[in-house]
């Protein structure tokens, strides 16, 4: 779904507003104009704290929704964060499958999870999950998880769960180029992250570092990986947008909106991260057009070891205004 904002240039991109209510359409808003503001603003010298323009505030809100378990009778409820554009975030999706995930399959943790969302939803009404079982063996688990409401899909997730295993081989990527750690960069108070973050220029000139790390977070390792997920999805759209917008490469006509959404993310994981810590997530855009946006990411921890890749398509377009009914 999309929403409306206003028309991408310096300017209005730093200023930021709420988005109007969802728009029909597929997948969810990736990113309202706040979270645009957010990461031009802390990628300039201006306006370090927009935490204001997001409806939640705190750790305890997110973590709040991310208490699942695995011992209730499908379909799951699951609660939801408040959104300024009124839809169901994306992130928090992202998020509560693989706790789910791995609250449902204990003693396995999320290697691969690829999750689509087919449909729109809105906060302030009830999402349940259904749960499918592709596969359960001694080692590997394989679930599938759907997220309804009014018994219309708003996302699903496949997700591969392991069990630990000791290494037969191993081979990693060096730290990679440009890299600096979190001192070099610059604070920023990021509405849809609610936890100390700092962002610098990425690899590209449509990518972003940012730094991150949340020491009231619970020593549980799937609630690491659920925030790493939770952060990895608002990334991209903004930052391409803001970066087409930075080099006047895109513009709205007065009777357009601009419409923008993630409509499937893939992440997966490689080693433990401890969210607690300081850890590195990296996204670049290879591609944007013909009204999408590829993007894909890793992130690292502070040692320059890989814990996780993903990669994502979004939906960015500019639509006509609706008309009166």
């Amino acid at each position: 779904m999309g929403a409306d904002a206003a028309p991408p240039s310096g300017p209005a991109l730093a200023a930021g507003r709420p988005g109007g209510p969802a728009a029909a359409g597929p997948g969810h808003l990736a990113a309202d104009p706040a979270v645009t503001a957010a990461l031009t603003a802390g990628l300039g010298p201006d306006a370090k704290d927009l935490r204001g323009l997001s409806p939640f505030s705190s750790l305890a809100e997110v973590l709040a929704v991310l208490d699942l378990a695995g011992d209730a009778t499908p379909p799951l409820p699951v609660r939801c964060l408040p959104s300024a554009h009124g839809g169901v975030l994306g992130a928090q999706l992202l998020a509560q499958q693989i706790v789910l995930a791995e609250r449902l399959a204990p003693g396995r943790t999320t290697q691969t999870m690829h999750t689509v969302f087919p449909n729109p939803g809105r906060f302030d009404a009830p999402v349940d999950v259904d749960v499918e079982w592709l596969q359960a063996g001694r080692t590997y688990a394989t679930l599938a998880l759907t997220f309804r409401q009014d018994g219309r899909p708003i996302s699903r997730g496949d997700v591969l769960l392991g069990a630990h295993e000791r290494d037969f081989v191993r081979h990693e990527p060096a730290r990679p180029d440009g890299w600096s750690g979190p001192d070099a960069a610059a604070p920023v108070d990021h509405p849809m992250l609610p936890w100390e973050v700092r962002v610098a220029p990425g690899p590209s000139p449509y990518g972003l570092d940012l730094w991150q790390r949340i020491p009231d977070a619970p020593a549980d390792p799937a609630l690491a990986r659920a925030l790493v997920a939770f952060t990895s999805e608002p990334l991209l759209v903004p930052r391409v947008t803001t970066a087409h917008a930075d080099r006047g490469a895109v513009s709205l006509a007065p009777d357009q909106r601009l419409s923008a959404a993630i409509l499937a993310q893939t992440i997966t994981f490689a080693e433990e991260v401890d969210a607690r810590e300081w850890h590195l997530v990296r996204i670049d855009s290879p591609h944007a057009g013909n009204g999408r946006v590829l993007g894909r990411g890793e992130v690292y921890r502070a040692d320059g070891r890989l814990c996780a890749v993903f990669e994502c398509v979004g939906m960015l377009r500019a639509l006509a205004p609706k008309r009166a009914t």
